[in-house]
């Protein structure tokens, strides 16, 4: 079928692989929006991933009953049921990629849950070396109660190293851990922006120093800074 010159495909099949495909993409671009930005420390991340996983779950289980509240797009062109096993076998095989993909964060999920839910976790799962100051920990109502009002790296910060030593070492791995390499992509591209052709006379150097600015959260203090400097003298 042809409208105004634009030729219109008409297969119902190929029309629902299309929709399926537009609604399995939106899934996955909130995915890689969650994972994008800075100061997102290494759990966070991980309960993208696992959230992600059980909307993938939800829909095969969705899909093989022929329910489409989540499928928009192949709601709209309509479903014919001799597709369904198809799209229910790449939904499976994307799942079985996506675990493969993230399997260092599946093995990581005790220390993970250590992090982020200090309180609550297993002793047990934990790593024997921690398990007395973690009972030390889930026995302290005061730090209980800091843990509910502070973010993350507040309350390990706030803990006593002397009693708390290798809990709060293992935090300091957790929040040193990069989860993306947005950060790096972000710091290069801004590089790239400022070493143009109108430009060419930035030393390395001066490239340097473009690149600590763009990955550093610290605000220079401008003021203080004049203010150690000489007076500056116009010649006349």
């Amino acid at each position: 079928m042809k409208t105004n010159n634009i030729q219109v495909p008409t297969d119902s099949h190929w029309l629902a692989d299309l929709a399926f495909l537009v609604d399995i993409t939106e899934l996955l671009n909130i995915l890689n929006l969650q994972l994008q930005g800075r100061d997102q420390m290494i759990t966070q991340m991980y309960d993208h991933v696992k959230a992600f996983k059980q909307k993938f779950q939800l829909l095969s289980r969705h899909l093989s009953k022929g329910n489409l509240a989540h499928f928009p797009s192949l709601r709209e062109v309509g479903l014919m049921e001799e597709d369904t096993p198809k799209y229910l076998n790449i939904l499976n095989n994307l799942e079985v990629e996506f675990d493969h993909r993230f399997e260092d964060f599946r093995g990581n999920t005790t220390a993970f849950e250590l992090f982020a839910q200090p309180f609550s976790v297993n002793v047990d799962a934990v790593s024997e070396e921690l398990q007395m100051e973690l009972l030390e920990l889930q026995s302290d109502s005061d730090l209980h109660s800091r843990f509910r009002e502070l973010s993350l790296q507040d309350f390990y910060r706030s803990i006593p190293a002397h009693r708390y030593g290798k809990i709060r070492k293992h935090a300091q791995v957790m929040l040193s851990l990069f989860g993306s390499t947005y950060v790096c992509e972000q710091a290069f591209s801004l590089m790239n922006l400022n070493k143009s052709k109108l430009r060419n006379a930035l030393s390395d150097s001066h490239l340097h120093d473009i690149l600590t600015l763009s990955v550093s959260q610290l605000e220079p203090d401008i003021e203080r800074l004049l203010k150690t400097k000489n007076r500056l003298h116009v010649s006349h």
